[in-house]
């Protein structure tokens, strides 16, 4: 989880080392706030990226399933470009060797099919018409609302 932290003047900044972690000192402008708000999510979001092992097992956050070995095929190529199209051409590429006779229509019910397992993950693949699809988090990270408290 992104922290910003508050640290009164005069008092020791605090050591850290994680990169979704950074301090102010009061007062600070909420233009800059804003900025180190939104950096902090920005590096949150970057790193919160799925995995598949070589098992089929695919986690994102705290959560994991496992998959069928077509279906982490095809994850694999999503995760690679994750948040980026990959085109059908590139899927049937990919299965040609292990399901020859692989059409467009057994294309679209393996991804419906991946569609619901990953459902506990809070992931999804969003179809971009007439070209492939897209793996996405199916919840976008929380920006949390900055208010003035106290002067800050």
């Amino acid at each position: 989880m992104p922290r910003l932290l508050v640290v009164e003047a005069g008092a020791q900044p605090p050591i850290s080392n994680d990169p979704v972690e950074d301090w102010v000192r009061p007062p600070v402008s909420r233009d800059d706030l804003e900025a180190r708000v939104k950096v902090l999510q920005n590096r949150f979001n970057s790193r919160r990226v799925p995995t598949i092992d070589s098992t089929g097992t695919l986690s994102f956050g705290r959560h994991s399933i496992t998959i069928s070995t077509t279906q982490t095929e095809l994850m694999r190529l999503l995760i690679d470009r994750f948040g980026e199209v990959v085109y059908r051409i590139e899927f049937v590429q990919r299965l040609a060797t292990r399901t020859p006779t692989l059409n467009r229509n057994s294309l679209d019910l393996h991804i419906m099919r991946l569609r619901r397992r990953l459902l506990p993950l809070d992931l999804s693949i969003r179809t971009v018409w007439g070209r492939g699809y897209m793996l996405e988090s199916a919840t976008p990270a929380e920006v949390v609302p900055v208010t003035n408290a106290g002067g800050i």
